[in-house]
């Protein structure tokens, strides 16, 4: 059993809350925060990067999002598995404030390769693991671990994906093409993956029509 399946299923978000608590400010707004992990999905059974064929490990993605006032530099963030000591993936490209960015397993393998990295892919573990985003290369000094995410074993099955629902900050299982009926903490929502686009589940929260500059207002 994983640790954070404890017999109140809630230990995984406890987990997550005292990680985000003690990188001193994730949610402040300052540079360090602006950009966080947005959903996961680490078991693919369909061909989420488009190649025409399905990959465990290509087909694996993680998504981030800016949640500060500006567009950032994504080369300065770096997403490792918490077991590994060198970083799966730089990131790269520019981000516009309010906006979602996809990396997939595939695009790590092509860093990897084009950097002389052992190439692992994104190296998701589907019984549950740790992702840890970083800014600055985490084998060195000066890194920042900006936010980290421990994903229970449930979360890594068939198609289903952990997705953070903003402003609440609440994570939530999004298991429409693999429904989750047990009792471990997330239930499921009934909710499709959301790749590259902001997240929403209908029926969770209320839809409220927020412009980007009102949800900005709460990380202040």
């Amino acid at each position: 059993m994983w640790p954070w399946e404890t017999e109140n299923g809630r230990a995984w978000l406890v987990l997550n809350v005292a990680l985000l608590l003690l990188l001193g400010g994730a949610w402040a707004g300052g540079a360090h925060g602006a950009v966080l992990l947005s959903e996961v999905l680490a078991d693919p059974a369909s061909d989420w990067n488009g190649d025409g064929a399905l990959s465990s490990r290509d087909d694996e993605w993680v998504e981030v999002v800016n949640t500060g006032p500006e567009a950032v530099d994504l080369a300065d963030y770096w997403l490792r598995d918490a077991l590994g000591v060198e970083a799966q993936l730089r990131l790269s490209g520019e981000l516009a404030s309010g906006e979602t960015a996809l990396f997939t397993g595939g695009a790590a393998v092509a860093w990897q390769q084009a950097n002389g990295v052992a190439v692992t892919g994104l190296s998701l573990n589907n019984g549950g693991d740790q992702l840890e985003l970083f800014r600055g290369d985490p084998v060195l000094p000066g890194a920042t671990l900006v936010d980290a995410l421990i994903y229970p074993a449930h979360a890594g099955v068939d198609d289903r994906s952990l997705a953070r629902m903003l402003p609440e900050n609440e994570w939530v299982l999004c298991d429409a093409l693999s429904p989750y009926g047990g009792a471990v903490e997330p239930a499921g929502t009934g909710c499709p993956p959301t790749p590259g686009e902001w997240n929403e589940c209908e029926g969770l929260v209320p839809a409220v029509e927020r412009s980007w500059g009102e949800i900005k207002v709460d990380y202040r």
